[in-house]
């Protein structure tokens, strides 16, 4: 029994409340190592006199009814185990597990592992139980219900639409260059993104993530000039105003980023701070590196071959970008600006979420002020927060809803994908591990509202990683669009827009003449499917087939007595896949294709296809 892989950590992914009676626990053990595992929940005030008219007291282990636990996912390291344990009247619980390896028996507690006899009673040692103190309000993670049942549209204004009216001069031809610049302008605008209302419904869509739009130099708007002006090259505030209404009434929610980390050089705080120095009241409103230096030196130049490429910065910046300056959101009169800003748009236009840039380089603290602020002017406010990587923290209730899921796009990617920059491509048992690892991640409530997304603004396009075909690119949005979660499609990429990282903010193509329909089509059918069947959104998966040789996977999904199954065949060979016992000899209905399929023991796959099977 390999004791030293067991994990478990109270008050966190593997053990959080569900609601004020209810936990869910969870543990790790070295894979194919431990064959059962038994949780002992006890309330930690089961005390029982020693004797009847004793004065003296114990704890009452006997009073403990063992849980089994499930053997849930399995990942390359790991077996990872799960419990669900409602009907604590008290909300408070101590607990502790017993392994078994088939051979040996194991208490693993809080302190220590404890040897155990067959039948033996649980240690008495009540100190060495695990312990949830008590189920408070504060605990317990609540989002928007209709988060879940959204399905997000990315824009990048200035590349999706210029709207009839739209600004002609000083902008570049629509899609003459396909190279990325912040000084290069298109001329989308709102206007044009209200034109487009009824494409983005019609793909499905019922959600639009805006990147920035408030008043900026820069073609990206993230170095943000003035938080309370929409950029004119969009509109002004009165066109977002109709932008959202128009939205609304088509059912479909408004999401706005919010780059609080840092803003942009032309922002009259800073240009008051270079001018000034010391002097200026918004000094303290950054990080100033060297108080007694100037703000910016013009004798400092940073060069490529730089080791250290801030060498030459003396305030803190957004990576090393010399024009966007971070915020110092521990002063306090930064704070209540910033918050200001968020309050402004939350109550004058009625938006449904807010997009959090940089989210993990800003303090905790800030962060739940933020939540406060705005879940008390509308609690359906979504809040999502850009964090690339680990972020459970944020996610205890306090803070955001959700996060950018790129550890998602990084499971995805490297598995249907093939232009992958420095990373090694995934077989599928590596991609399935890494789905349940990232599932055992964080709890199941947060789990339903991730916001999965295939690339973004700041990634390579799809349809570029999977080297410019699009069949891989379907079977990339059949995994997304069955997976839990809250779904994005980046602007373009159901019509097949590429690029790579440099190029992958492209003007939309709007002549159909240059969009892939038949991409967009699968698309859309397998958005509606999601619409159409809740089982789509259930986060947990039952793995049925595992095949690297063939590149084809098999999982199930249930929900309320209905069943899907879906097959992935990554591979650009033709085979035939043997078929689990849960789908041979079945009737089952083909729901992508709209048809009945009888099975046998195997079923045909063509290259790179999928089936989607339902009950």
């Amino acid at each position: 029994m390999e004791l030293a892989a067991f994990i478990h950590e109270p008050k966190g992914a593997f053990s959080y409340a569900v609601n004020q009676e209810t936990l869910h626990i969870r543990i790790k053990t070295k894979r194919d190592d431990i064959q059962a595992v038994k949780l002992l929940p006890i309330d930690p005030y089961n005390w029982k006199p020693v004797s009847k008219g004793s004065h003296v007291w114990e704890f009452a282990v006997k009073t403990i009814q063992p849980v089994e636990m499930k053997k849930e996912y399995v990942t390359r390291l790991h077996d990872c185990w799960f419990a669900e344990v409602p009907g604590f009247k008290w909300s408070r619980i101590r607990y502790g597990f017993i392994l078994d390896d088939g051979q040996e028996l194991c208490f693993a507690g809080s302190h220590s592992f404890i040897p155990l006899q067959e039948d033996s009673a649980p240690p008495a040692d009540h100190t060495n139980y695990f312990n949830y103190p008590y189920i408070l309000e504060d605990d317990l993670y609540r989002a928007p219900a209709w988060v879940r049942d959204t399905v997000w549209y990315q824009i990048f204004p200035d590349r999706f639409n210029r709207g009839a009216a739209g600004e002609q001069d000083k902008l570049l031809a629509w899609g003459s260059d396909e190279l990325d610049g912040p000084e290069k302008k298109f001329g989308g605008d709102l206007q044009g993104v209200t034109e487009k209302l009824d494409y983005i419904r019609g793909l499905g869509c019922d959600g639009i993530y805006f990147t920035p739009i408030f008043e900026s130099p820069s073609s990206h708007k993230y170095d943000t000039k003035d938080y309370f002006r929409i950029d004119p090259q969009f509109g002004d505030n009165e066109s977002f105003g109709r932008l959202v209404e128009e939205a609304h009434k088509r059912g479909i929610k408004v999401m706005l980023d919010a780059v609080f980390n840092h803003c942009g050089q032309e922002h009259p705080f800073w240009q008051d701070v270079l001018k000034n120095g010391q002097d200026s009241p918004y000094f303290d409103y950054f990080y100033i590196m060297d108080p007694g230096k100037p703000v910016v030196s013009n004798s400092m130049a940073a060069t490529a071959d730089d080791d250290d490429l801030g060498a030459h910065l003396n305030y803190r910046t957004f990576g090393f970008a010399e024009n966007m300056p971070k915020w110092n959101t521990e002063n306090a009169k930064a704070r209540e600006y910033l918050l200001s800003v968020a309050v402004y748009w939350t109550e004058r236009y009625n938006i449904d979420g807010w997009r959090l840039d940089v989210a993990n380089e800003v303090p905790h603290d800030f962060w739940r002020e933020f939540r406060k602020k705005i879940k008390g002017i509308n609690k359906e406010i979504y809040i999502l927060g850009e964090n690339w990587f680990y972020s459970n923290p944020w996610l205890q209730g306090d803070q955001f809803d959700s996060v950018m899921n790129y550890e998602f796009t990084a499971a995805v990617t490297r598995f249907f994908g093939v232009h992958l920059q420095n990373q090694e491509r995934f077989t599928a048992a590596d991609f399935v591990y890494a789905i349940n690892g990232l599932l055992v991640s964080y709890p199941k409530p947060v789990m339903q509202n991730m916001f999965n997304l295939l690339d973004s603004h700041d990634t390579a396009r799809v349809l570029h990683i999977c080297g410019d075909n699009a069949e891989l690119v379907k079977l990339a949005y059949v995994f997304q669009l069955t997976y839990g979660g809250s779904p994005s499609i980046y602007y373009g990429g159901e019509v097949g827009l590429g690029g790579d990282e440099h190029h992958n903010r492209q003007c939309m193509p709007w002549d159909t003449a240059k969009q892939n329909q038949d991409l967009y089509q699968t698309i859309r059918r397998l958005i509606e499917l999601r619409k159409q069947y809740n089982v789509f959104k259930e986060t947990d998966i039952s793995w049925l087939s595992i095949d690297d040789e063939t590149g084809s996977l098999i999982y199930s999904k249930e929900s309320q007595g209905s069943t899907l199954y879906v097959l992935i065949h990554n591979s650009p060979v033709a085979a035939s896949l043997n078929l689990p016992v849960d789908l041979k000899d079945q009737v089952l209905q083909d729901i992508f294709a709209g048809e009945s399929v009888r099975l046998s023991d195997e079923i045909s796959m063509e290259p790179y296809s999928f089936r989607l099977l339902a009950q």
